[in-house]
């Protein structure tokens, strides 16, 4: 009797252990289960967004004796620079943001004056475009950008004693520009991509007010100047960045907009009988009339950007730029006469269409992302 008790309490216990394992076992599978659903959904979201970017140092050195027609002296540059990217693609929605900033120091044996290092690259730059796929390879899209510098920015000019002097040029804000456009973006392929916007706004700040005549922002009836301006206008822009090879990178930007509204002050001075403006001395005023008057502002810019690999972290870079803007000006205090003593508008520093151009070859170190 004691031997078929034991037995049956043996089974019994053999049971209650078993469906205790199943149902650990069944717990421990929904866990899984649950655990991989999560983690599956985690990745799967993941792949929506991507952060590429790049960190970097660049250098270059030149040397030319004083019989080397192609300059003199010895000059060495370096410049640092930052690009970072956040993009989100998913279904029907795509949505790119990207900071970028560089800044760099020149020096070289020629300058004279104070400052024998000097800045020579200054910028950063914060864009963000949003869109939705309307149909193959199109998007209705919003974008909004904001470029400026960190830091005060010199012209320098030789004065009587043949030294270099510093005259204030730009500073931080000082310009900095803002647009906000709405249009569409064709993508035809994966090395080209076209925007364009028939309703754009570019808002231009000017925040110190001794460089205001620089950059076209109208005079109050007080005489001070204002220290921003809204334009509306078309806008356009086509840009090309992909991969030529896995060592060489191409990158091409081509913008451009055009103000319906006038918003730009431009100062007219008169002028002699041979297009020179009236001018007495260099602490008297006028002998002429000065009037303002607004046009219509625009700009076009093309950079142009051509990265060799090298190895995985070092690597030749080329890069240029060219901009005309109507409502950029020059300005030199340091009036220098002609033949026949009188001078030019660009000497007097009033405000006229200026076209900037830069190129660098460097050598660096970069970092990507």
């Amino acid at each position: 009797m004691k031997t078929k008790l034991a037995i049956a309490f043996f089974c019994a216990s053999s049971l209650a252990a078993f469906a205790a394992d199943e149902s650990a076992s069944r717990l421990v599978s929904i866990a899984e289960s649950t655990s991989n659903k999560d983690s599956h959904s985690e990745v799967t979201d993941s792949v929506y967004w991507k952060f590429p970017g790049a960190v970097g140092l660049n250098a270059n050195q030149a040397y030319f004796n004083e019989y080397c027609s192609d300059g003199m002296g010895s000059s060495a540059t370096v410049d640092a620079f930052i690009r970072l990217n956040a993009d989100y693609m998913k279904g029907k929605v795509m949505w790119k943001n990207a900071f970028s900033a560089q800044y760099g120091f020149m020096y070289s044996d020629q300058f004279t004056g104070d400052d024998e290092v000097r800045k020579n690259m200054d910028n950063f730059a914060l864009a963000s475009k949003v869109g939705y796929k309307a149909a193959d390879k199109l998007y209705y899209s919003l974008m909004g950008d904001l470029e400026s510098q960190f830091t005060k920015g010199y012209n320098y000019a030789s004065d009587v004693n043949n030294l270099d002097s510093a005259y204030l040029v730009s500073n931080f804000f000082a310009p900095a520009y803002a647009k906000l456009s709405l249009g569409v973006d064709y993508t035809p392929n994966k090395y080209l991509t076209v925007f364009a916007s028939p309703l754009s706004a570019r808002f231009t700040f000017c925040t110190d007010t001794l460089l205001s005549p620089n950059f076209g922002m109208e005079r109050k009836d007080n005489g001070e100047y204002k220290k921003s301006r809204t334009e509306l206008g078309a806008y356009a822009k086509a840009v090309s960045d992909f991969d030529v090879t896995s060592n060489v990178h191409f990158y091409s930007l081509l913008e451009g907009f055009y103000a319906y509204n006038k918003a730009v002050q431009r100062t007219n001075v008169t002028k002699d009988a041979i297009g020179n403006c009236l001018y007495f001395d260099e602490l008297s005023d006028f002998a002429g009339d000065i009037n303002d008057e607004t046009i219509h502002g625009w700009f076009v810019r093309w950079r142009l950007e051509l990265a060799l690999k090298v190895t995985k972290n070092i690597n030749v870079a080329f890069r240029t730029q060219l901009k005309y803007d109507v409502s950029e000006t020059k300005q030199n205090p340091h009036v220098d006469k002609d033949a026949v003593g009188l001078t030019s508008k660009w000497d007097l520093g009033y405000p006229v269409a200026k076209t900037q151009f830069w190129e660098s070859t460097s050598l660096g170190i970069a970092y990507q992302f």
